[in-house]
């Protein structure tokens, strides 16, 4: 006779599920994605009760010397653990702890990974009581947490939030009536309501508000809680306190610093509008001044050479008339009185001319800048040249300034700087003139030094323009005067 066939002993139910519940380390079952199918008690006690059916397997490999593997096949997904590494594992963002997994391909389940998890030791984990390790993050970082639990109504304060309410660690019972006197009177009820919608919604909440100690000092916090919710109901809420204080200290007198700076700012704004606008009003001012100046200089030459000058002229022609007939043997002594008045007359006459001439040309405002130049260059006691760009005719004052500029510095070359040779140049580009005087006298010339160059420096400037002087002792003088005539 043949052997007899084995045939498979089928096992009650319930035996195998609670065969591998009494196994002293976790079993989990994975597929191809990674997610949990099947998970033991031990696996669901290291994943703190939160593994669920379903749910994605994450792992952070620490790595640790290298052990044999055991045999079996790869675990799927790229990211599965090696069996020499120690693992933390997490079940959709739950921590499990520090385990070394074991993973190994069962037959016939397809696609499947049977994955071995075995706790640590604190020896070989490196690791340390979690809450040991919580209270020390807390503190290091001066955040505090918080549980509540709602069904019970139970309050759980870290000992690190005891400190930021200015308490001693668990010094007195943590409940909802304790932890509301923590709260600033104006900020008390927004916070329970911002809670309570929590609560009733689900929905996380984020907020800034204001605790009072017990010694009276007020302290900023920043709070963040979420809930836990089962059946569309919350039945727990849990959080974080972080203290603010300095960081809104920090930002007041940031803001308090920026309030200034902007009223400063349109403050300098403000005078920055007066102060133009009364420079507008000097330069409008000391236009109108130069104006009237020039005005009243040829209303004087003009009265000097119709009137005085008329006057002088007239005279002269009667006293040549006198001279003329006088009969013959008149007095020597009457002839020589009016030879003597006749020059002293044609003195007089040329010494009020040039007065005429100094205070406004009549060549200046008849034919204009250059031909006046021309002319008081060649009446100069000083040897002078002139050199010229082609200059049209230009408003009345630049005219009678730019030949001001010139006159005085012919004037100061010959009579203080003992200069034998001068030298005019005049240049008129883009809508600038510049007139410039250079000699080659002894130098040391200043504006400050006479009140000549400081009148002509005051005149020039009304006119929005700029005088320059180079007059090193012993090196000439070079006077330069830059008029606007746009």
């Amino acid at each position: 006779m043949g052997a007899q066939a084995s045939s498979a002993v089928a096992l009650p139910e319930g035996v195998l599920p609670a065969a591998l519940d009494a196994l002293p380390f976790g079993i989990v079952l994975i597929d191809q994605d990674e997610q949990v199918m099947y998970a033991n008690r031990p696996a669901r006690r290291l994943a703190a009760d939160d593994l669920r059916i379903g749910e994605s397997v994450q792992w952070a490999s620490i790595k640790q010397p290298s052990i044999d593997e055991p045999t079996g096949g790869s675990a799927a997904g790229p990211n599965a653990p090696r069996a020499s590494e120690i693992s933390a594992v997490t079940f959709s963002g739950a921590l499990v702890g520090m385990v070394r997994p074991m993973r190994m391909l069962v037959d016939g389940l397809d696609d499947a990974v049977l994955i071995v998890l075995s706790p640590l030791p604190d020896s070989e984990g490196r690791g340390r009581d979690p809450e040991q390790l919580l209270q020390e993050v807390e503190a290091v970082s001066q955040v505090g947490s918080w549980s509540w639990d709602v069904e019970a109504d139970v309050v759980t304060l870290s000992d690190e939030l005891f400190r930021l309410h200015g308490l001693l660690p668990q010094s007195m019972p943590a409940t909802a009536a304790t932890v509301a006197r923590q709260y600033h009177p104006e900020d008390r009820a927004a916070q329970f309501e911002l809670v309570d919608h929590c609560r009733r919604t689900g929905q996380p909440f984020e907020n800034t508000h204001r605790i009072v100690r017990p010694d009276g000092t007020v302290r900023w916090r920043q709070a963040r809680g979420q809930a836990v919710m089962e059946d569309g109901r919350a039945v727990r809420i849990y959080g974080t306190v972080e203290d603010i204080t300095e960081r809104v200290d920090r930002e007041r007198a940031l803001r308090h610093s920026l309030d200034d700076s902007r009223r400063l700012a349109a403050e300098n704004e403000s005078l920055r509008h007066e102060i133009e606008s009364q420079l507008s009003e000097v330069r409008e001012s000391r236009l109108r001044i130069v104006q009237a100046g020039y005005e009243a200089r040829r209303r004087l030459e003009r009265d000097l050479h119709d009137g005085a000058q008329q006057r002088l002229t007239t005279l002269g022609l009667i006293l040549r008339s006198a001279q003329a007939q006088l009969p013959d043997g008149a007095s020597p002594a009457l002839e020589q009185a009016l030879r003597d008045a006749l020059v002293e007359l044609q003195a007089g006459l040329s010494e009020l001319r040039g007065m005429a001439r100094g205070l406004h040309p009549a060549i200046l405002s008849d034919e204009g800048l250059l031909p006046a130049l021309e002319s008081l260059v060649a009446r100069s006691p000083l040897p002078a040249q002139l050199s010229a760009d082609p200059v049209g005719r230009l408003p009345g004052p630049i005219e009678t300034t730019a030949y001001l500029v010139v006159s005085e510095a012919l004037t100061n070359a010959g009579r203080h700087a003992a200069a034998s040779n001068a030298h005019v140049t005049v240049e008129h580009r883009h809508e600038l003139l510049s007139v410039m005087v250079s000699d080659d006298g002894a130098g040391g010339a200043r504006v400050e030094g006479g009140n000549g160059l400081r009148l002509l420096s005051d005149r020039v400037a009304a006119l929005d323009g700029r005088l320059h002087i180079d007059s090193p002792l012993g090196g000439g003088t070079r006077l330069r005067a830059e008029l606007p005539c746009a």
